[in-house]
């Protein structure tokens, strides 16, 4: 009778150490991610794109790549910060003006701006799962150029502006994910940014050079991109 009480206490004794090796096993499991309810960027995503701006009959034609990274969450969104490269030269227009008066004509600007953007989506957003909105401010500057060169009357001449400006701005964007990571968009910008050309001009071997016309990039525009996010 001992015996079998002996072998019953030592039964439930390796029992209950067995139940208890287990337990940390267990508890090391770890549940399952929580799928992602929405495409707002967030802290760490780096969301790169390149960048298209034209009018319609594309007298100037701009085109820029851009990157944010997702650094801090305030309030109820997500502050970004990056930078973009612009370039844009005239098209339509300079191409008119060579066919029709026989002279070289050109004028480019570059712009490279920092940016801060701030992503935030309605508190209740039902069917923006695929959607990513913000705010954005920019500051950086414009290098700008115009040439217009030639012969007239047997004498080569060239007229050449050069400046660098300020600009800033201020817009909305919005993204929309066609796939996990990729997105097209479109942002609406409020920028200024202007200055005064200060020229060269060259008429055979005489050269001068004077501080005349202004010129200005300021204005509302509509920028669309396409891009990927890392």
């Amino acid at each position: 009778m001992q015996r079998r009480i002996a072998m019953l206490c030592l039964a439930s004794l390796l029992t209950v150490t067995s139940a208890q090796a287990q337990t940390p096993a267990a508890e090391t499991e770890v549940a399952p991610a929580a799928p992602r309810l929405n495409r707002l960027q967030g802290v760490g995503d780096i969301d790169a794109r390149v960048m298209l701006n034209a009018d319609i009959v594309l007298a100037f034609v701009n085109l820029g790549v851009a990157a944010d990274v997702g650094v801090l969450p305030l309030g109820p969104g997500v502050l970004a910060i990056g930078g973009e490269f612009e370039a844009g030269a005239c098209v339509s227009v300079c191409l008119l003006l060579n066919a029709t008066t026989g002279w070289s004509w050109s004028h480019m600007f570059y712009s490279p701006h920092a940016r801060a953007t701030y992503h935030l989506l309605p508190g209740s957003s039902p069917g923006l799962e695929k959607v990513d909105l913000y705010g954005l401010a920019l500051v950086g500057a414009t290098i700008t150029t115009t040439r217009v060169a030639g012969s007239e009357s047997g004498t080569d001449f060239e007229v050449v502006g050069n400046d660098v400006g300020p600009s800033v701005g201020l817009g909305i964007g919005g993204k929309y994910f066609f796939s996990d990571n990729l997105f097209f968009g479109a942002e609406g910008r409020l920028r200024y940014s202007a200055g005064q050309y200060t020229y060269t001009a060259r008429a055979g071997n005489v050269s001068i050079s004077d501080s005349q016309s202004s010129w200005s990039l300021s204005g509302f525009n509509i920028q669309l991109f396409a891009g990927l996010r890392i």
